[in-house]
């Protein structure tokens, strides 16, 4: 009955007449492939640019554009757009798993996947998108396996990496932590997922750095010593961790962020030290040319429950990688001291990763796809 249903929805959503408005559908709200998206989108010839978001009342980080509409997901008046709309940009799965021949649908997706995703992981259903994005033909091809789309990979690089080129001192100003001279960015990846797709990766470690015996009182006065100021941002689909704060570190969360008019990616580029595990954040930060640490220390448990679409995976990875909290502190003491050993790799692996290393990714991808 279920499959009856969804037949006659695609059979409808093909006889419904396409309009010259644009969709833009991603999650979270304001999350940085949508404000690339909406921004450039002002300058092409569609008539509207319609941003669904979860919700429609909700602060976002950026002023939208005179051609945008901002409409609530779960509603119909999002279904009568999404259904009518020539052109569909999304960054996670959306209403439909496949698109009419003449709807231009662009799975932007959320970053170059070093863990496993779509097709590749076992009962998953490919998205049957006209068009999927990547970075450069190393990832293109991963993400065909992973996506199976029906028309071409653009390798454009993705629209939210135009963001990671702010002008610093303009987001130190907005972020107003008082003074430091290093910023870093911890952005864990979840363990166990508490929505979206619920998932158990991993070893879960109990805390929100997903790393063993990490004593922040202990961590505070390493930062304060070293002059520098940690954000920690767990991720999305984690557990929710209520905002926290330190003299030199600061729990956040999307809100906070957006509180500050800033988004994530602004302030990457702004970050000095990027601290993750496997998340594919990383791929992106490799434009920045700027030191990673990697809290990974279960990656072989990781690798036997989700794995990893490129092995071995330590040939990967872009920094030093730290199992503990001894591990991290003195990869920190390297890297805030300037000596960067690990340059040479990272920028083997930006080349590899990166057809353009600009902030033209947006002006690319809406060009190849006619608009």
């Amino acid at each position: 009955m279920i499959e009856l249903v969804r037949r006659l929805g695609f059979i409808i959503y093909c006889l419904l007449p396409k309009r010259n408005h644009a969709v833009v559908y991603g999650w979270p709200d304001g999350e940085d492939n949508m404000l690339a998206l909406e921004s450039q989108l002002q300058e092409c010839s569609v008539s509207n640019v319609i941003l669904l978001t979860s919700d429609s009342s909700a602060i976002l980080p950026f002023e939208l554009g005179s051609k945008t509409l901002r409409i609530s997901k779960n509603t119909p008046s999002a279904l009568v757009w999404f259904f009518t709309a020539k052109y569909v940009f999304f960054t996670h799965r959306c209403f439909m798993k496949r698109f009419p021949n003449k709807v231009t649908s662009i799975n932007v997706w959320h970053g170059m996947p070093i863990k496993t995703i779509g097709t590749l992981l076992k009962g998953d259903e490919p998205i049957h998108s006209s068009h999927i994005l990547a970075t450069s033909a190393f990832w293109g091809e991963i993400m065909r396996r992973s996506m199976c789309p029906k028309g071409a990979i653009l390798n454009t690089g993705l629209p939210r990496n135009d963001q990671l080129y702010p002008d610093r001192s303009s987001v130190l100003q907005k972020l107003d932590m008082g003074n430091f001279s290093k910023l870093l960015v911890w952005l864990p990846t979840y363990r166990r997922s508490v929505r979206g797709a619920l998932r158990h990766d991993g070893h879960e470690h109990g805390s929100i750095f997903e790393l063993p015996d990490v004593d922040p009182e202990f961590l505070n006065t390493f930062l304060e010593e070293k002059d520098a100021f940690l954000l920690i941002k767990p991720h999305p689909m984690a557990i929710v961790t209520p905002p926290r704060s330190w003299s030199r570190m600061i729990i956040i969360n999307d809100n906070w962020i957006i509180e500050k008019k800033l988004s994530l990616y602004r302030l990457l580029g702004a970050t000095d030290i990027l601290l993750t595990d496997i998340s594919s954040v990383v791929i992106d930060f490799l434009l920045v040319d700027k030191p990673v640490v990697h809290t990974f220390p279960d990656i072989e448990q990781y690798r036997t429950s989700r794995g990893f679409t490129v092995e071995p995976i330590e040939d990967y990875f872009a920094g030093e990688v730290v199992s503990n909290q001894d591990e991290l502190l003195r990869a920190l003491e390297v890297e805030l001291s300037g000596k960067d050993p690990h340059a040479e790799k990272r920028r083997a692996l930006r080349d590899l990763s990166h057809t353009h290393q600009d902030n033209k990714s947006t002006e690319r991808l809406l060009k190849a796809v006619g608009l």
